[in-house]
């Protein structure tokens, strides 16, 4: 268990950066809607991580009870809801202390946005590449207590990363940075709720889509490889990291202009992405033909095809080919 606690602790301070990226473009519009001292800015933040605490510990031991068959359940219904309740949190918050400043009567339907627990509950929700790789570690794992003691020890090592936004609060006390601040709360929400009922969207589309294999890029389950050709090793390099961020396990690369069915050998569950080139300097390229493959064309923007593949299974009756290429009119990619 201690093991468990430490290897936890230590992915939290890892990959803390990418929470504090994910996370801070809330909770600081939050901390400066109204002015407090210094010690009401860490109760806040406290508060904060007691919801992340118990979202965290929730899903740790859900994962670590429901084992690999957590894998089978789509996540992105789970982060449209939090996104939608998250965005009415901000704007609710941002209406009870506008009427505050103003000593005006707040509804009772914001008044409770005073208390910061919901709003790190919510947060704790949010399927962030930091959140994915810990959940993917708890169903690795395997039982309840292993979950639960690997999300502790991720909750620990994440918060250390949320403390100085307390001091940041202090800047409530110019007025100008508290109106900014509730504009900013709009401006997210809007941007939140945009988000949320893009995934729903594309939910629904994938659940009414015609029966299929269903193919999903950064399932914990996936193994992925990426195939380059020589010239475009670079970029496959960047987009090898990129990738990395959402798996738990190694993500291969293999760099060669001359590529053979059996050096792209994996296990049952597998995905490549492959360079574009390769089917340019050989016509008869068939050596992926087998496999579920994305094409992708060198220097294609890495953060559109992750956000891309982030939020977005396939169905499939036969193997999946899917190109992401710039010259596609605007258009994300398409299947061959």
């Amino acid at each position: 268990m201690l093991q468990t606690l430490v290897e936890g602790f230590m992915l939290g301070i890892v990959t803390g950066t990418t929470c504090l990226a994910t996370c801070t473009p809330v909770y600081l519009p939050y901390i400066l809607n109204e002015e407090r001292k210094l010690s009401k800015s860490l109760m806040v933040v406290t508060e904060i991580s007691l919801g992340r605490f118990i979202s965290y510990i929730a899903f740790g031991a859900l994962a670590g009870y429901a084992g690999s068959s957590i894998a089978n359940v789509n996540r992105s219904i789970f982060t449209a809801i939090a996104y939608i309740l998250l965005s009415a949190y901000l704007v609710l918050s941002a209406v009870r202390t506008r009427q505050a400043d103003k000593k005006c009567h707040i509804p009772k339907a914001a008044a409770f946005t005073k208390n910061a627990f919901i709003l790190g509950i919510l947060t704790g929700i949010n399927f962030c590449p930091s959140f994915l790789i810990a959940l993917s570690r708890a169903v690795n794992l395997g039982g309840p207590v292993s979950g639960m003691s690997l999300f502790l020890g991720f909750f620990v090592g994440t918060t250390l990363y949320l403390i100085p936004i307390a001091f940041v609060g202090m800047l409530a006390k110019v007025k100008q940075m508290k109106t900014m601040a509730q504009v900013a709360s709009i401006i997210i929400a809007v941007w939140f709720t945009y988000q949320g009922v893009e995934i729903l969207v594309k939910y629904f589309q994938h659940k009414n889509a015609p029966e299929g294999r269903v193919v999903e890029a950064f399932a914990p389950y996936t193994e992925v490889m990426l195939v380059s050709g020589t010239d475009n090793a670079e970029y496959f390099e960047a987009l090898q990291d990129s990738i990395q961020a959402f798996h738990p396990f190694a993500v291969k690369l293999y760099v060669s202009d001359v590529v053979e069915a059996d050096s792209l050998k994996m296990g049952e569950k597998q995905v490549l992405f492959v360079d574009d080139e390769l089917f340019t300097l050989r016509p008869n390229f068939d050596a992926v033909d087998d496999y579920d493959y994305f094409s992708v064309e060198d220097n294609y923007d890495i953060p559109k095809m992750l956000k891309y593949l982030k939020f977005y299974t396939f169905k499939s009756q036969e193997k999946l080919h899917w190109e992401f290429k710039e010259s596609n009119e605007g258009h994300e990619g398409h299947n061959h």
